[in-house]
């Protein structure tokens, strides 16, 4: 049992996690940002939604692929991220509790 405690106080682990935590804070505000935006214009600035830009495209339908694809974005940039940073991370700390690298 002693093992798993090691591993909550060691430093580095403690590293990893407020790194992960601040990531997924800042990507989940954004995100929260992006759809509450989307929906406070909504309720307050209906008409905005009804401008029609080029091709009869309105700004409504504009936003709402916005916000699809915003999420999207926040979501790749999270991948990304733990693809390129935090395997890495997670993979040293399993070799240094002696646990293997996957």
């Amino acid at each position: 049992m002693g093992d798993h405690l090691d591993l909550l106080n060691d430093p580095e682990f403690r590293a990893v996690a407020r790194t992960k935590d601040s990531i997924s804070l800042a990507l989940t505000a954004a995100t929260l940002l992006i759809y509450f935006g989307f929906i406070f214009l909504l309720a307050y600035k209906r008409d905005l939604f009804a401008v029609t830009v080029g091709g009869g495209m309105t700004v409504g339908a504009l936003l709402g692929v916005g916000t699809i694809v915003g999420s999207w974005a926040l979501t790749g940039i999270y991948v990304r991220w733990a693809n390129s940073k935090y395997d890495d991370m997670v993979a040293r700390l399993k070799e240094k509790a002696g646990r293997g690298g996957h």
